[in-house]
């Protein structure tokens, strides 16, 4: 498809790998850049998802709309309910009044009443961009690795790589179903303008594991000495209560978006969106690739520069 596309969100982990996809389908980006740099755009529109003059002229002229841009930790149920809910509200309004064909809003697969504040807002999000009926889609995405992110799976990742302790909640037997980044920004961009996916809801999901074997995984593909501790999940419980007032690095509702019942799969994500997920091992092998080519990068590019003319002999 040609066409422009409005993109919330493109400053996080996820929106970052997706400007190149987007270019590569022949779609033209403009982002939402509110606080964030961002980078590889071909359009920068300056706005916030509280400000909905800012909303109707980023959607002005567009042709499709990707929401990304979400609120993922918090203190207090409210910044979620703001950010989440009411930012969520002002750009589906913006929307209905601008000929965009559609609206598609990156979900996550935690989205459970019994999932915490976040969860919850999530749930209410979906409910508000479903009254777009066939003009939209949601794409519920599930464990994230391999973007460079810093919580979540992807944390784990990052602190194999580094040959740190990777804690993990209770025994380590929860179920995750992680995926390589790559695997996701293809779905989400077909989510654009594939006639399957109009009014339709997809739960993204890798192969199911638990949190102990997706980390001893990180472990072997770094080949790191890091040690796997286990955190009880009572002292996790008494974190989530002192994290409402106390500046921890750790969330109120972390503990119950980690425990809360998770949809399944949709399986016509194959056909609708091309979703193929691969292994994790082969995941986890890219991954390493790339931090291996950053860290490659940032050396060369620390090294001192010796002036051409040092080098010369001198004429005579």
């Amino acid at each position: 498809m040609e066409g422009t596309v409005l993109v919330t969100g493109a400053a996080g982990a996820v929106g970052a790998a997706l400007l190149d996809v987007l270019r590569a389908a022949s779609w033209r980006s403009r982002c939402l850049e509110h606080r964030r740099t961002v980078r590889g755009a071909d359009e920068i529109v300056r706005g916030d998802l509280a400000d909905p003059p800012s909303l109707a002229r980023a959607v002005d002229g567009v042709d499709a709309v990707l929401h990304l841009a979400a609120l993922t930790h918090a203190r207090r149920p409210r910044p979620y309910a703001e950010v989440n809910v009411g930012g969520t509200i002002a750009l589906v309004e913006a929307f209905r009044r601008s000929q965009a064909r559609r609206l598609v809003l990156v979900s996550t697969r935690a989205v459970s009443p019994r999932g915490g504040a976040y969860s919850v807002s999530k749930l209410r999000a979906e409910k508000v961009v479903r009254s777009l009926g066939p003009r939209q889609a949601i794409v519920r995405l599930p464990e994230v690795y391999g973007a460079g992110g810093a919580e979540g799976v992807d944390r784990l990742v990052s602190l194999a790589a580094a040959s740190r302790t990777l804690a993990l909640p209770g025994r380590g037997g929860h179920e995750v179903s992680p995926v390589l980044v790559d695997d996701v920004v293809g779905p989400l961009v077909a989510a654009l303008d594939a006639d399957a996916a109009a009014g339709r809801t997809y739960t993204l999901a890798g192969p199911a594991m638990t949190t102990r074997s997706f980390a001893e995984a990180c472990v072997a593909a770094f080949g790191s000495g890091s040690r796997i501790v286990h955190v009880p999940i009572s002292a996790l419980a008494v974190a989530s209560t002192l994290a409402r007032v106390a500046p921890l690095p750790f969330y109120p509702d972390q503990l119950r978006r980690l425990l809360a019942p998770k949809p399944g799969p949709s399986p016509e994500a194959h056909a609708d969106l091309g979703f193929w997920p691969r292994g994790v091992e082969e995941g986890l092998a890219v991954t390493r690739e790339r931090l291996g080519r950053r860290k490659e990068a940032r050396s060369a590019s620390a090294r001192p520069r010796i002036p051409q003319a040092l080098g010369r002999r001198p004429h005579g």
